[in-house]
């Protein structure tokens, strides 16, 4: 009987407080006398670390680097958190290969990788992130639907053991194990879900280690001489539970403080006074939505105060500020509605927002406390509808049915559930490259 051993990450998210532990863990157990392999799933790179932040994620692939990874794939994390310049560059270093074969890049490989153990067992490695169909091709990445994709290679893979390593979701890897007989193991990340001993559908083999670091996996596989596997045990092992060491929390410490001395190295304006974000006029928010509204070439926004993470904009700001104060991953839409249509995508957005307003929201990029309340930018509601400022006299005119107007809205409205009629009003336009922290920084450049 021969055995190899798999050991996975997804999903890190730049948690590197854990990093020293899942180090340790697969340093460990790759040298236990049995072959092993070692795969990252993706989304490993996040900028709100400052350090992710300060070296455009080239510190993470450092890290990575440290984990003598047999491939990786990437998240959209990597994906769309990246400016097309960063990601092209990002794994410039890197000692190990990238596999993505849905989206066309300048940095992985899209055909599948043959990887051969000592006792002749030749796996096939294919690559697939989740297709964000909305965003990356506006980001200037071609993009192919993944079923797609393995239609065409699968019937050409010439091997005896093939691993997806996916970062297309729960729900996805399930429905690609009950279509495709010839994937043997998917290794999945991107929904954040754990399987603690695994999980199968048909003859098909799930194993996924949750998010942030708090688990990482283990597969030990069992092959006849025939290279059939006979035997496998699965588990994702809570990194809370392995041992930790004194030196980890000096070296983690370590590398945020880098990352906040490189950030605050770089001022980015000096405002006349600081600029309070609380009730009842939160001024810091609406200093930022106008920024954002020249940013998109409109004369209309709408953003949440929640967004600017502090109860004031200082006066004076570094790249370390915006940071802290602007720490999302998340851009602006520019949508074009007729006025019927905008009025009844405003008219959703604040009654949905009541509810928000005092919400923890997470995901699709927000990484604030609270929704908080909703900002106005060249357009005030009144009386049941809505008005456009006029910037040169403050006159307002009512929204008209019939003309056409242009509005920036956080892409988190876009892409979260709370507002249904904005994902099907309108035409949008997501506004790359820069996040909104990055559209305060150019602003201040150009100015």
């Amino acid at each position: 009987m021969n055995k190899l051993r798999i050991l996975h990450l997804n999903d890190l998210h730049s948690h590197l407080e854990r990093f020293p532990v899942i180090e340790r863990f697969f340093a460990e157990k790759s040298h236990e006398e049995v072959e092993s392999l070692s795969f990252d799933l993706g989304d490993n790179v996040d900028r709100v670390h400052p350090l992710t932040e300060a070296t455009e994620g080239q510190f993470n692939v450092e890290l990575m680097n440290r984990l003598d990874l047999t491939a990786a794939t990437i998240g959209n994390n990597e994906g769309l958190g990246l400016t097309h310049e960063m990601l092209s560059h990002l794994y410039d270093e890197a000692n190990f290969p990238v596999l993505l074969s849905n989206l066309a890049t300048n940095f992985a490989q899209s055909e599948p990788l043959i990887v051969t153990t000592s006792f002749g067992l030749r796996i096939g490695l294919i690559g697939l992130t989740a297709p964000y169909v909305l965003a990356y091709p506006q980001a200037g990445w071609e993009l192919s639907d993944p079923f797609v994709v393995l239609d065409e290679l699968l019937p050409k893979l010439d091997c005896d053991f093939t691993i997806l390593l996916s970062h297309l979701g729960k729900n996805v890897d399930e429905q690609i194990a009950k279509d495709y007989d010839e994937i043997d193991l998917i290794i999945g990340a991107h929904t954040h879900h754990l399987f603690e001993h695994g999980a199968q559908v048909n003859q098909t083999l799930l194993a996924a280690a949750g998010r942030y670091g708090e688990y990482v996996g283990q597969i030990d596989l069992t092959f006849n001489e025939n290279n059939q596997l006979v035997d496998a045990q699965i588990e994702a092992i809570a990194t809370n539970t392995l041992p930790q060491r004194k030196s980890d929390l000096v070296e983690t410490n370590g590398w945020e403080l880098r990352g906040h001395k490189l950030l605050e190295g770089t001022v980015v304006a000096d405002l006349p006074k600081a600029l309070p974000n609380v009730l009842p006029d939160f001024k810091g928010s609406h200093y930022l939505a106008k920024i954002f509204a020249d940013y998109g070439n409109t004369k209309l926004c709408l953003m949440n105060s929640g967004l600017l993470v502090t109860d004031e904009l200082p006066n004076h700001l570094t790249l370390d500020d915006l940071h802290e104060f602007l720490p999302h991953s998340i851009r602006l839409v520019r949508f074009t509605f007729t006025g019927e249509e905008l009025r009844q995508v405003l008219l959703e957005i604040m009654d949905v927002s009541d509810f928000l307003a005092t919400q923890k929201i997470q995901g699709m990029g927000f990484r604030g406390k609270t929704f908080g309340s909703l900002i106005f930018h060249g357009i005030e509601p009144r009386e049941g509808d809505f008005y456009i400022k006029n910037s040169e006299n403050q006159s307002l005119e009512k929204i008209s049915d019939e003309e056409s107007y242009q509005i920036v809205l956080p892409d988190q409205y876009l892409f979260a559930w709370y507002f249904p009629l904005l994902k099907k009003l309108g035409k949008s336009e997501i506004l790359f490259p820069y996040f909104l922290r990055e559209i305060v920084a150019e602003h201040f450049k150009n100015k």
